[in-house]
């Protein structure tokens, strides 16, 4: 059997072991999702960006009366940031920036909405103080916390079924899930040591993603290594020093954190292979989260580690 069959069987496993996630969030809503009531035909508020794109890419963009101040800060990257994107998610640039802003999950607005009255509100589960003022107000909250690319997956065929949008979410996932197999495919001859190391940088110096976390997943996937996959936490701060003694192949930067240029110039990395063969990229934070986009992002990756193939 080849290495690519094998690996698209254990990205199917994966898929389907996290449906778990999405029988939970049903449950969560406790409203059956083919009625005519409910939220299939409701107002919708997500104070969480990932899930906000999920809504978007499977054409129910135009239900949202309310969005939290990260879903706005995505859609303001402009139009090129969701070219090819999977599903409908065109109009997100246009639309989100002039929905209704009800802050952050730190800072809500909750009278505003209670002002829009939604049937659901779609949030991350962490931010239970949030929720939990959401819910005395009488609002069904869906928790939501994706963590890898199955979770994505999973969690897109939920709200597609909680939203009445079974056939055009079903969609997203197959083409998200048709693309990541196309790179795999063309991956499968490829030797871990033709395999890049990797660093990626967050919003400073050092930090970066460890196992765990969708970035890694996303990286792997790519055909590369990824410097901190063997990290004991999901996020840690590594040393100038180590980073340097490490040597990266690549270097990637999340389009908030350092400019390419900044990174270059720090003190010692001038002799890092990454910097010596200019091999020092940005990439559109919306591309490497919990959300459809993150198709490109893997593609992107896969571009920059591989591109002879």
């Amino acid at each position: 059997m080849k290495i690519s069959k094998i690996s698209c069987l254990l990205f199917n496993f994966f898929v389907f072991c996290a449906s778990l996630t999405s029988v939970l969030i049903l449950i969560q809503l406790n409203t059956p999702p083919n009625t005519n009531s409910g939220p299939q035909n409701g107002r919708i508020i997500s104070i969480a960006a990932g899930c906000t794109e999920i809504i978007y890419a499977i054409g129910a963009g135009d239900r949202l009366v309310g969005v939290d101040q990260y879903s706005i800060n995505y859609a303001l990257a402009g139009e090129m940031a969701f070219q090819g994107a999977p599903g409908k998610l065109n109009e997100y640039p246009r639309e989100v920036p002039i929905k209704p802003n009800v802050g952050t999950t730190s800072a809500l607005n909750l009278e505003l909405i209670t002002f829009l009255s939604p049937s659901i509100v779609f949030s991350w589960a962490w931010a239970t103080s949030s929720n939990t003022a959401l819910e005395k107000l009488g609002i069904k909250v869906i928790k939501i916390n994706p963590q890898s690319i199955a979770d994505v997956l999973n969690l897109t065929r939920t709200v597609g079924g909680l939203l009445g949008k079974t056939f055009e979410a079903e969609e997203v996932c197959s083409e998200i899930e048709t693309r990541i197999n196309n790179i795999m495919h063309k991956l499968e001859n490829v030797t871990k040591a033709e395999k890049p190391l990797v660093y990626y940088e967050l919003a400073a110096l050092g930090k970066t993603v460890g196992p765990g976390t969708i970035t890694n997943e996303m990286i792997l996937t790519a055909g590369g290594i990824n410097l901190a996959e063997n990290a004991t936490s999901r996020y840690i701060t590594l040393t100038s020093e180590y980073i340097v003694a490490k040597n990266p192949d690549i270097i990637i930067v999340v389009s908030y954190g350092a400019s390419i240029a900044e990174i270059k110039s720090r003190a010692g990395w001038g002799s890092i292979r990454a910097v010596q063969n200019n091999q020092v990229y940005q990439i559109e934070s919306g591309w490497a989260t919990t959300s459809p986009r993150l198709v490109l992002g893997i593609e992107q990756f896969s571009k920059w580690f591989h591109p002879d193939l």
